[in-house]
């Protein structure tokens, strides 16, 4: 399973065909807007299909793998650093919009808003091309924000045809456990941990997650350690030895024990392609 990351700051067309089998991620923002075709993806384990008018924004704590795409796909994109999207996080202060988009990823677009994607699309491509220095990450800074601060509209305005699930506590805790997740699962296995950061007993987590994705928080926090794993296998040259220290297991033989129980192959099968 490896991993794609875009350039920073860079706009394109793609028919996602290099991204087949493959986990996209971002460490700052991505927006993918289909022109033609579907793709089938899969993000905090959801299968999704991905169509033409639809948005799909990937942040850094959403893993997006593609599992296969149509012959006529054609997407999109925009690439944007942490940088220059903190501004947009930090001044849009709506935690329904961070929730919804952690959780639900794909919009589908009316066709007034894919006209006016499409003409935000231009003006970024356009400051993407034509602006540098101070001045660029000014505006860059300015029409993420206003692209962010207009979805917060329209999907507050839509809130009250969303189905109840998407809108209650529990909703909430399991996008929270997902961004926790991301950022401490290579050094933390512990439910309870998890429940400490999101203020809730280890119970409550479990039920929360078998009620949202019919397993434990246990199995959900070894399957990100186990997306972990095989990044560094298929991505980098580090040693079997060097990932199990990187990913804090005690020592390489339970390391190579849990992902064999995972997967039913050895870490250097899985490298070697078998």
């Amino acid at each position: 399973m490896a991993v794609l990351m875009y350039a920073n700051e860079s706009v394109g067309v793609t028919n996602w065909c290099e991204s087949l089998g493959r986990v996209i991620q971002t460490e700052g923002c991505m927006l993918f807007y289909c022109t033609a075709g579907w793709a089938v993806v899969l993000t905090n384990r959801q299968k999704m299909v991905f169509r033409k008018g639809d948005l799909l924004i990937l942040t850094s704590d959403v893993y997006l793998f593609v599992s296969s795409v149509s012959a006529c796909f054609s997407v999109h994109y925009v690439s944007l650093s942490e940088e220059i999207v903190k501004t947009a996080y930090y001044k849009v202060p709506s935690m329904f919009l961070w929730d919804y988009l952690h959780n639900v990823p794909i919009l589908r677009l009316s066709s007034e808003q894919q006209i006016l994607l499409s003409d935000w699309l231009r003006q970024t491509r356009w400051i993407l091309g034509h602006i540098a220095g101070f001045n660029r990450a000014t505006m860059l800074n300015n029409n993420v924000y206003n692209l962010f601060v207009a979805i917060d509209v329209e999907l507050s305005d839509s809130a009250d045809q969303m189905p109840a699930e998407r809108k209650d506590q529990a909703w909430a805790i399991t996008c929270r456990f997902w961004s926790l997740l991301t950022k401490y699962s290579a050094r933390e296995r512990a439910v309870k941990f998890y429940a400490d950061a999101l203020h809730i007993t280890p119970d409550y987590l479990n039920k929360v997650c078998r009620r949202a994705y019919g397993v434990s928080p246990k199995a959900l926090i070894d399957q990100q350690l186990l997306v972990e794993m095989k990044v560094f296998l298929s991505d980098t040259h580090l040693s079997v030895t060097e990932i199990a220290e990187r990913l804090n297991f005690k020592d390489v033989s339970y390391m190579c024990r849990f992902f064999r129980r995972m997967t039913g192959v050895s870490p250097l099968e899985f490298r070697n392609g078998r």
